[in-house]
């Protein structure tokens, strides 16, 4: 199938990818849970890619979650670690009628799904970065077509230690604007890089995750990071470029340091900026609005 070695790969490169953003879709009323088996399934099922997040369970396995946390996604009813609950008892639990999905559950649902030719992205985030942990994660996708795949918000080590496991891994790191990297890499666990400092590692990496956080720079300036300035020189140096959409932060869980990208203070405004974003042709977008940037992205082919 598909995902599997041996297969050869389908993916078109010059194809942009649309992914959905951990199971979330604020354009549909009554959805299932972030997060979940079933809106993962469904997403695949209508040709989008994913992303997602990786978290260790008590027994060594991997929960496909964002939050380190049951609080939020079993809406108060238990508050425990996920570190803290075994696997199996985890995919016991139900959130809003949907249930929680394990990273081995999930890549088989991909594979049951050859007719998408998505990519997708595994946020390995800063605790995960760890040489054990990565070692875990490298045998999960052993026998999947690594070429379906981007593992990103990588540390240099990281990428290092991961690209000694595989060398057909495509890794990427999160690229930000300086000021974030000022404002935000302590609570990221230092994951943010600058624009020079992956240039400077071109040989660990072949795709950039960009996300722009905001438009405020120092002293209440304005700044922008996607941009063609900023694509130009990615584009130059033969990296290939994935995005996310400003909206994203409002749906991120606790706002790191109170940002709110004001180019998603309304729907139009944010529409008005994914037709600017969908010109400059990135490789992948990362959305809440997958459908709205497909119908964008349409148009601007047209």
């Amino acid at each position: 199938m598909g995902f599997l070695k041996g297969h050869g790969s389908s993916v078109q490169p010059t194809e942009m990818h649309i992914l959905t953003h951990r199971g979330l879709e604020p354009e549909k009323d009554k959805y299932f849970a972030e997060s979940s088996r079933e809106s993962f399934a469904d997403q695949i099922s209508r040709g989008f890619g994913l992303e997602f997040d990786l978290q260790a369970t008590k027994d060594g396995g991997f929960a496909v979650l964002h939050d380190q946390t049951l609080s939020r996604p079993t809406e108060g009813l238990d508050d425990r670690k996920i570190s803290e609950v075994t696997l199996p008892e985890l995919l016991k639990m139900k959130t809003r009628n949907s249930h929680f999905v394990s990273f081995e559950e999930l890549l088989r649902i991909l594979v049951a799904n050859p007719d998408n030719l998505s990519i997708n992205a595994i946020h390995i985030k800063s605790k995960l970065q760890e040489p054990a942990y990565l070692d875990k994660i490298a045998e999960e996708l052993r026998d999947i077509d690594t070429e379906r795949f981007i593992l990103f918000d990588l540390k240099i080590e990281a990428a290092r230690h991961l690209k000694g496991k595989n060398g057909n891994f495509h890794l990427a790191p999160s690229l930000a604007h300086p000021y974030d990297i000022e404002r935000y890499n302590s609570v990221t666990g230092n994951t943010l890089l600058s624009l020079e400092t992956v240039l400077e590692n071109r040989s660990l990496y072949d795709w950039v995750w960009l996300d722009e956080w905001d438009r405020t720079d120092k002293e209440d300036g304005a700044k922008s990071l996607y941009n063609k300035e900023t694509f130009d020189k990615l584009r130059g140096a033969g990296f290939k470029i994935g995005l996310v959409t400003p909206e994203l932060h409002a749906t991120s869980p606790g706002l790191l340091g109170g940002e709110a990208h004001p180019d998603a203070a309304n729907m139009d405004k944010l529409k008005s900026r994914l037709i600017e974003i969908v010109s400059f042709g990135p490789d992948l977008i990362c959305t809440d609005y997958p459908d709205t940037v497909k119908s964008l992205a349409k148009k601007n082919a047209s």
